[in-house]
């Protein structure tokens, strides 16, 4: 009789453990799913804020230029700026857009931003320059190009168009 009553006590602790585990599993299961979505919702915003960084540092700069009483060139930081006709900065190699200069200077003039990934092209959209794009995180690119002498600025693109 007192080994029934043993492999009773031993059966109840196998069970006790197979539900705390069971528990703890499902637990786990349920945060791994809410980091995903708060993740998610994470890199959404830094591509945003990352965005609107650029958009009010070419703001700015092309502020700069209108009450520097429109100078062809300056230095910031190092680069040498150029101008489009309409004011909007712009960093040249060979007339095309130096990609990652802009980056550099468009992304934060003291502690630039990095990327994944860069691929230019040469489109339809501009006559004079090449299209920058920027994976800035997995599945998330950034394109930035100039059309009619302005600054463009496309985020939440899944692939370098």
């Amino acid at each position: 009789m007192m080994w029934l009553e043993a492999f009773n006590a031993k059966q109840h602790s196998r069970i006790h453990h197979i539900i705390l585990l069971s528990a703890i599993f499902m637990i786990i299961s349920a945060l791994l799913t809410q980091w995903q979505k708060v993740n998610e919702k994470a890199e959404q915003t830094q591509l945003s804020v990352l965005t609107q960084t650029l958009v009010k540092s070419a703001a700015s700069l092309r502020q700069e230029w209108e009450l520097s009483d429109k100078p062809e060139r300056v230095t910031v930081n190092g680069a040498n700026v150029s101008f489009t006709q309409k004011g909007w900065p712009i960093v040249l190699n060979e007339q095309q857009i130096n990609c990652q200069k802009t980056w550099e200077l468009l992304s934060s003039r003291f502690n630039p931003v990095s990327y994944l990934d860069l691929v230019e092209k040469k489109e339809m959209r501009s006559t004079y320059y090449n299209s920058c794009y920027f994976k800035v995180s997995s599945g998330n690119w950034l394109a930035l190009f100039y059309e009619n002498e302005t600054i463009q600025i496309d985020s939440f693109l899944t692939r370098a168009e």
